[in-house]
């Protein structure tokens, strides 16, 4: 039996460890954790830094892998290649490329080079002078350079305030500089794709709804398909799209790109190579039949395979489309408390408007202030097959989705959700 390596075991690649061991292959999981969700479920329990090449290295060989991949996070990208390029397994991405897509430094140098819309910005150490930054602007979106999960990032007003929030974004780096952006009144597009030996195919655009707080700027709220933006700027996405493939040398695999629309038209915030964190790998085969997770899984463990060429076939017959089913990615956060009592996940994915649901939380847990995305509760998936039905259909979920304290209270922050018009 093939052993096929997982970079990451938390929420975001228990469905990819599922469809690891479903397609019948050995699943190894790997991160710096004892006790993540994943490891309950691999096959092979690995104790490595996904962050460190040297590490994954050794237990890659240790384990004698076919293949490594990662799912719904970042960072590992890179380490995926480099691993897969030393050990001469099949990958996606050069390992130039896989640096490209995950360290912001590289990103924006690209998109420059390249004539790629994106804001105003400089990369600095903590001995920038005011001048440096003079071409970017106020307000700032200051950024670690290799770090996820909207961990670091902070909107500020001044030069002062970088240099007072600098050794705080680097908490989060394994750099010595930032990223220093100039602010863009927004709303976030994302694009989900596959790239099969160059060919680009487009799967879903949605919106990315994110707490409007600035204290808590980019993190994510939902993901609404079709995003209300299409009507104006469909065929943009698709051309700013293809131009970043282009440039990227993205011959191979998912892409995950986040757009930013606001007066100054469409920039492209960030881009990623692998399948996006909001459980697209749920919902994307729902709207277009098109499964994400076994094309990634046999790309990278068996390249030449009957079932992946098949897969391929399905991908190139689908025709982009933003018909059909309306699916909004519920992921929702609590207030600070102790955690007495959740609804039972099988009442939720019971009801036939709900595609799945998880929670990052337990019974007994007890809840601290929000400052990233890690620190999200849970996620639900609700359907319909109109705007007015999905949005009765949220309601209705959101009714029956309690987390109470022990006063009965329900935890759940109730959000004024900025839904398509």
């Amino acid at each position: 039996m093939k052993k096929l390596m997982m970079l990451g075991a938390g929420s975001c690649q228990l469905n990819a460890i599922k469809k690891i061991k479903e397609l019948g292959y050995t699943a190894v999981v790997s991160d710096n954790q004892l006790t993540s969700p994943g490891k309950k479920i691999g096959d092979v329990s690995v104790l490595a830094d996904t962050f460190s090449f040297v590490e994954t290295c050794e237990s890659a060989i240790e384990h004698k892998v076919d293949g490594i991949m990662t799912s719904g996070t970042d960072q590992p990208v890179l380490i995926v290649n480099q691993v897969a390029d030393r050990l001469n397994l099949p990958r996606l991405l050069p390992v130039q490329t896989a640096l490209s897509v995950t360290n912001k430094k590289e990103m924006k140098r690209r998109f420059t080079e390249n004539g790629i819309p994106t804001t105003a910005y400089a990369v600095c150490d903590a001995t920038f002078k005011d001048e440096d930054i003079a071409h970017v602007g106020a307000p700032y979106v200051i950024k670690p350079l290799d770090s996820q999960g909207q961990r670091g990032i902070f909107k500020v007003d001044s030069v002062e305030e970088i240099r007072q929030k600098f050794p705080e974004v680097l908490l989060y780096s394994r750099s010595n500089e930032i990223l220093i952006e100039s602010y863009y009144k927004n709303e976030e597009v994302t694009v989900t794709g596959w790239v099969d030996e160059g060919r680009l195919q487009i799967l879903t655009i949605t919106d990315r709804v994110t707490f409007s707080s600035d204290d808590h700027i980019g993190v994510c709220l939902s993901h609404e398909y079709p995003s209300r933006h299409l009507p104006i700027y469909r065929a943009e996405f698709f051309k700013i799209t293809e131009r970043i493939c282009m440039s990227f040398e993205i011959e191979n695999g998912p892409i995950y790109f986040q757009y930013l629309v606001g007066d100054q038209g469409v920039l492209v915030n960030e881009i990623a190579c692998r399948i996006g964190g909001a459980y697209e790998d749920v919902f994307v085969p729902a709207v277009t039949g098109v499964d994400l997770l076994t094309l990634n899984i046999l790309s990278t463990v068996e390249p030449t395979s009957k079932v992946l060429k098949q897969e391929k076939e399905e991908l190139s017959s689908y025709r982009y489309s933003e018909m059909g089913l309306r699916i909004s990615v519920q992921l929702f956060f609590c207030r600070p408390g102790h955690i007495k009592t959740l609804t039972p996940r099988e009442e939720l994915v019971a009801q036939p408007y709900i595609l799945d649901m998880g929670y990052n939380i337990n019974e007994g847990d007890s809840l601290n202030t929000i400052e990233n995305a890690s620190q999200r509760a849970g996620f639900v998936i609700v359907c319909g097959n109109t705007e007015d039905e999905m949005q009765s259909n949220i309601r209705r979920t959101f009714e029956q989705l309690q987390v109470l304290n022990n006063e009965n209270e329900n935890l759940i922050i109730k959000h004024q959700r900025k839904y398509r018009a």
